[in-house]
């Protein structure tokens, strides 16, 4: 592989480029070589892209990310399994879909490692990463866990603790969760159900579903997707909500609320006490905020 793809490929990995913009860097060296230093490939890697060429990046990226790690993966059955006492995982997974589900067990648990799989532990931390296979771990409820998913779906279950999760290409859906989220989704749908805590949340191109329980703060944002918010009747929360260019806010809730400011994009309300705020944003969608149906 060329020197130049796995400076683009370290970037990603460092976060110092996003996946957009590797890809497109990427797609640049299948056409043709760099002859240049420094300056351009810094040049290069500033193009900005818009919305409508996402949803060519995981095709790319994985394919690139494959060839790059071969090297140091292991076959399913060479793979160990079971980490015990650990209580902080890294996962990152291409061309796979991803299963994370808390338990009672003090120990982090790998179910079905399939495809290429490489496992290697540091303290109390263990760092899978997986290419072209589904996969299932298991993790101790109060944990914390980095998951970097490409072309493939996510689902985390019964979690507490601090997450850490960023998808390209995918759906993803959270439920049971209370902690510290942090998500960056670009080209796929998010549904969080039942979750509590600081919840700190990006996507560029699809749906947000959000039904928060207990105590929640934070700020959700989407670039082109609606947001849909479902509450319960003893949410506690000010929602700060804004459609920055267009778009429309929508509430259909049968308990009180007060209106504390309105405008043509924006509404903010009060709930309960107020004591905490959940701020709502998008730039090109609708923003809905409804009551909770008990089951």
């Amino acid at each position: 592989m060329s020197e130049e793809r796995t400076k683009i490929l370290r970037m990603l990995e460092q976060g110092k480029i996003t996946a957009d913009q590797a890809a497109r860097l990427i797609e640049a060296l299948g056409h043709r070589r760099f002859h240049s230093g420094p300056d351009r490939f810094a040049r290069r890697i500033h193009r900005r892209v818009s919305l409508s060429e996402l949803d060519r990046i995981p095709d790319i990226v994985a394919s690139a990310v494959s060839s790059a790690v071969k090297t140091g993966f292991q076959e399913r059955s060479e793979v160990k399994t079971d980490f015990p006492g650990k209580h902080s995982l890294f996962l990152k997974s291409i061309s796979g879909d991803v299963e994370v589900s808390a338990w009672d067990e003090d120990k982090i648990s790998l179910e079905k490692p399939g495809g290429m799989t490489k496992v290697r532990e540091r303290e109390n931390r263990v760092m899978v990463r997986s290419i072209s296979g589904d996969i299932t771990v298991f993790v101790p409820r109060e944990s914390k866990l980095e998951l970097v998913s490409v072309s493939g779906n996510v689902e985390v279950t019964g979690m507490s603790g601090k997450l850490g999760l960023k998808s390209v290409s995918g759906d993803v859906g959270l439920s049971d969760l209370t902690g510290e989220l942090k998500a960056d989704v670009v080209s796929g749908d998010l549904k969080m159900i039942r979750v509590s805590g600081e919840l700190l949340v990006e996507s560029k191109s699809g749906d947000i579903e959000l039904e928060p329980v207990g105590e929640f703060s934070g700020k959700i944002s989407s670039k082109s997707g609606d947001i849909e918010v479902r509450l319960y009747p003893d949410a506690d929360v000010v929602l700060d909500m804004e459609c920055e260019e267009k778009g429309a806010i929508t509430l259909d809730m049968g308990f009180p609320y007060e209106i504390l400011e309105k405008d043509e994009r924006l509404l903010k309300v009060k709930l309960g006490s107020g004591t905490r705020v959940l701020k709502l944003r998008t730039r090109k969608a609708d923003i809905t905020v409804r009551e909770t149906k008990e089951d």
